[in-house]
């Protein structure tokens, strides 16, 4: 009695489904780009820096961080209501912290880490700016409500307000010797004011709109140069203080978004959110020359994007040894946190580690059991692993982080065979590495018999062999695997094979069997074997009798 096949119709198988940048003195001549050292931090919601006794301080939410060069934080100055711009005073004995939601700035001594005093400000006071003997603040709770005000920089006392025209947001400010700077931004035209100050008297030099959504200013500490970054254009602009007409530009690509002057200003720095930028997203010129004499790729991760320099933080050191800027490391999904690091441009990187990455595999116990995966990243904890699952069902990912010992350990849906690779992919001072292994499913094989038939003793009994279809199913499906079908004849109490065939089971791990021919009244069944691959483990399966009337 030959059988006959046919691939099934429908699928019947089983299946289971930093925070900164610090540089040394530069260079003589413009730098490769290459790759910045960085440490992560704890920061979470960086606003502004500035480098004070030694130390980092930055306004993170309603605090104040206090950072060490390593980026650890050292202390965290609360009640600090809406912090925004965090400056230091020319000695650097003084902190003083704008308060957006205190209508203040906060005054905190750079030795004992705490608020000395604070001053009365105006409604939302957010950038702030030393100019002849008054502390000024930039002010705006909403659009095109931007003003300036100020107190005296010793007591924050005689609050004036200055005379300005109607500004769209609180300005940015920067400050050197009796000159003053206001830029304005989130607005396309991006205008930027200068002023002299005499005493509490403060009166306009000049305006301009430098366009491109100005990010920040800077003041060079003679007064006489301004400097900006904006989206647009692609490098930072400087102008004549007393003038604002041009005065020579220094390229970044896009997009700049950070501009500080050195304190003896020979030197510009600037930050640059863009991938793409020549020179890297952290660099500095030589003003007067106008060469690039930093280029730094300032980033986490060597295999991924550049992190964005955070508008605002950018600062030099007391003695123009180090620049610093907050680099934030977001992915863009909602789901996954901003992540901010510091690192150190100038200081040559050592040679990676060389990194070893082990794992084994639990193979699944039953059908339609995971697969668990342990990778073990020597002396690496805290770090993240990538388990990537390859398999005929598909690809995933599942990520970890490696606890204490340096051992990570997922669960894996496995409906397939197939392998898992796990990846550590290193970072500035660690090589990646990765180890691979495979897997093989349970898989069960059934046999079911179906059609018009009675049944009598757990025998189908039909009345023609066209009536009788048996329907193969193999768990944990892939596509080409073969199976065996072996048609047996019972004779007394043993089965005897009457026929053999090899068969392609579907994508769906399926097939259909049919009958060509079949003797009247011989009891019949269809056994199936699946002699395993390099996905599954070997399994078999038996259909009911069957007698054709």
């Amino acid at each position: 009695m030959p059988l006959s096949s046919r691939p099934a119709a429908a699928a019947l198988a089983t299946a289971s489904a930093v925070a900164a940048i610090l540089i040394a003195a530069a260079p003589a001549q413009a730098a490769a780009v290459a790759d910045t050292p960085t440490n992560l931090t704890t920061l979470a919601a960086p606003k502004s820096m500035t480098a004070a006794n030694g130390r980092l301080f930055v306004s993170d939410g309603n605090a104040v961080a206090v950072l060490g060069t390593d980026g650890v934080t050292q202390k965290s100055v609360t009640g600090m209501f809406g912090a925004r711009d965090v400056l230091a005073s020319p000695s650097g004995d003084l902190v003083y912290v704008a308060l957006s939601q205190a209508s203040a700035i906060a005054v905190i001594d750079t030795d004992t880490l705490t608020e000395v005093a604070r001053y009365t400000t105006g409604e939302c006071p957010v950038h702030l700016a030393f100019a002849g003997s008054r502390l000024f603040y930039g002010a705006g709770c909403g659009q095109w409500d931007g003003t300036i005000g100020s107190v005296d920089a010793a007591t924050g006392t005689d609050p004036r307000a200055v005379q300005t025209v109607s500004m769209y947001s609180a300005p940015l400010l920067d400050g050197a010797g009796n000159t003053l700077v206001a830029g304005v931004g989130g607005i396309s035209s991006g205008p930027v004011y200068t002023y002299t100050v005499d005493g509490a008297t403060v009166t306009e030099l000049a305006q301009k709109d430098t366009d491109g959504y100005l990010a920040r200013v800077s003041i060079s500490p003679d007064g006489k140069k301004v400097a900006t970054a904006a989206g647009s254009p692609y490098y930072l602009a400087q102008y004549e203080a007393a003038t604002l007409t041009a005065a020579g530009s220094f390229d970044t690509g896009s997009y700049p978004a950070d501009v500080a002057y050195s304190n003896n200003g020979t030197m510009i720095g600037g930050g640059v959110d863009s991938t793409y930028g020549p020179g890297g997203n952290i660099v500095a010129f030589d003003v007067l020359a106008g060469t690039q004499v930093l280029s730094g790729n300032a980033h986490p991760k060597a295999a991924y994007n550049r992190p964005a320099p955070v508008s605002g933080t950018l600062t030099w050191s007391a003695d123009d040894a180090r620049l610093y800027s907050i680099l934030d490391d977001f992915t863009g999904r909602a789901d996954q946190p901003h992540v901010y690091y510091l690192a150190k441009g100038f200081e040559t990187i050592p040679a990676p580690a060389v990194t070893t990455t082990k794992l084994t595999l639990v193979q699944p116990a039953k059908a339609g059991a995971k697969v668990r995966a342990t990778a073990t990243v020597a002396r690496h904890p805290g770090v993240t692993v990538r388990f990537v699952r390859t398999s005929p069902a598909g690809n995933l990912t599942v990520t970890a982080k490696t606890n204490s010992a340096g051992v990570a350990t997922v669960t894996i849906p496995a409906p397939a065979g197939g392998t898992v690779t796990a990846y550590y992919d290193g970072d500035d001072s660690n090589k990646p590495s990765s180890a691979k292994a495979t897997y093989k499913t349970i898989t069960t094989t059934k046999v079911t018999v179906s059609g018009q038939y009675k049944t009598v003793k757990n025998v189908a009994y039909f009345r023609d062999k066209k009536n009788v279809l048996v329907t193969v199913a193999v768990s944990s499906p892939v596509p080409g695997r073969r199976i065996t079908a072996v048609l047996q004849g019972k004779s007394g109490t043993k089965w005897r094979t009457l026929q053999t065939k090899s068969m392609t089971l579907n994508a769906s791990g399926g097939y259909y069997i049919g009958l060509i021919s079949a003797n009247k009244g011989v009891q019949y069944r269809v056994v199936v074997k699946f002699a395993g691959d390099a996905y599954g483990k070997p399994s078999s399966g038996t259909g009911r009798a069957f007698i054709i009337r």
